[in-house]
């Protein structure tokens, strides 16, 4: 096992070997000789220029304060006119210089568990930079109260989409059974053959479960409800394994930050931090399908599988932190992290997903990747606007063949999943 020790001293690992701390003297240029002419004239007028400089400055603090704030401040990015690159180096040694602010012992090579977490100190050191699992969130919601038997008797016939395993991974087949077949045998599992629900639409075509499941402070600030109704991703994943059942190992779609919430049981967590996609053998040019179009970063490793080691040498070389995750633990993931959960005992889990203030660039870029829209049609000056309105006039420049094409996919899969329902 290898685990990722992120000191601040281990993080250089991810900063491809190079201090860009380090400092370089500047050489100084000779110093020109001064003409009579010119000794004069800086002795006229030299004081002169000293005192109007003086007054200006003082007038320019006291006037315009705002000119000066500005020039402190870096240049926003623009999309308009250069790809959006997260830079996680950055969003390391920002999180290393946040972390002085408070008082908490933070666990810098592994995974805190925080509740009463302000959401200043939360966007300050994990938002967009670690993962975090916060356990004061779904104790609140009615979710709590899921059972088997709740669901038997409530959904009982309903169909919902599933992965079977009998061997490894990716020899997993996809089934669409009633849910009360696949309680009856949820206690039937081995390393080798276990079977996981993951359903994306089951909880959102279904308003009295849905409204179970809420948001929190942290995801209260979400862009996509932005977006138009037609392209926006489902946000509430009902996911219910057996033991021994897992996912892939992969980035989330868009390079969403993404959630999840044990409600009963235990996941087991490995998460890889950016920069190591090469370690990890990611299929180029693979898309997922959504109704508004993404790439999709999935890797073929089942890093719970010992064997993988020899099939996939550079896997040896990524570092990861590895955690468990118990019942009314509430998981952010941060955009870039490559993840993997495997439970432990049978789970039932939401999974979700929220846009904001420090992501929104990665998703949008994701967007443009795709071919949603070209580049050229943002304006000159989407970098000076607030980030919601620049999602906000992003969605509005999307042509409408893609609306539609969002439309038709939607109501594809919805019909699918009626037609299942009828089987």
């Amino acid at each position: 096992m290898f685990g990722f020790a992120c000191s601040r001293q281990g993080r250089r690992i991810f900063r491809n070997g190079s201090n860009k701390m380090s400092r370089t003297k500047r050489a100084g240029m000779p110093p020109g000789k001064l003409n009579s002419s010119t000794k004069s004239s800086v002795q006229t007028w030299g004081p002169f220029c000293g005192i109007l400089a003086t007054v200006m400055g003082i007038c320019l603090h006291i006037q315009w304060p705002e000119l000066l704030q500005e020039k402190q401040i870096d240049t926003p990015v623009n999309l308009s006119t250069s790809p959006y690159v997260f830079d996680f180096q950055e969003a390391f040694a920002t999180r290393d210089e946040n972390m002085q602010k408070y008082d908490f012992k933070y666990n810098d090579a592994g995974i805190d568990r925080r509740s009463g977490l302000k959401l200043e100190e939360f966007w300050d050191v994990y938002d967009g930079k670690w993962p975090v699992l916060i356990t004061d969130i779904i104790q609140k919601w009615e979710a709590v109260n899921w059972t088997r038997d709740y669901f038997v008797n409530n959904y009982g016939e309903e169909r919902v989409v599933m992965k079977a395993v009998h061997g490894k991974l990716n020899q997993a087949s996809s089934l669409a059974l009633p849910l009360k077949l696949f309680l009856q045998h949820i206690e039937e599992s081995s390393p080798t053959t276990w079977t996981y629900l993951e359903d994306e639409l089951f909880l959102p075509l279904r308003p009295d479960l849905y409204k179970q499941v809420q948001t929190s402070t942290y995801t209260t600030e979400n862009f996509f409800s932005l977006f138009p109704q037609e392209i926006r991703p489902w946000d509430c994943m009902l996911l219910w394994g057996t033991a021994y059942s897992r996912s892939s190992l992969h980035i989330d779609p868009y390079n969403w930050t993404g959630t999840n919430a044990v409600i009963k049981g235990k996941k087991r967590w490995k998460l890889f931090p950016p920069g190591q996609d090469h370690l990890l053998s990611v299929k180029p040019n693979k898309m997922c399908g959504f109704p508004l179009e993404c790439r999709k970063y999935n890797s073929p490793i089942d890093t719970f599988d010992s064997e993988e080691y020899t099939k996939y040498p550079q896997y040896k070389k990524a570092h990861y932190i590895e955690f468990d995750q118990n019942p009314g633990e509430f998981l952010v993931i941060p955009s870039g992290w490559f993840h993997q959960a495997y439970n432990v005992e049978e789970t039932i889990a939401v999974s979700g997903q929220f846009m904001n203030r420090n992501n929104y660039l990665v998703i949008l870029e994701e967007i443009l990747k795709a071919d949603n829209l070209k580049r050229s049609r943002l304006p000159a000056h989407f970098h000076t606007l607030l980030p919601p309105d620049q999602v906000k006039v992003f969605m509005s420049l999307l042509p409408q063949k893609i609306l539609a094409h969002g439309r038709e996919v939607t109501s594809q899969v919805i019909k699918q999943v009626e037609t299942v329902r009828k089987q």
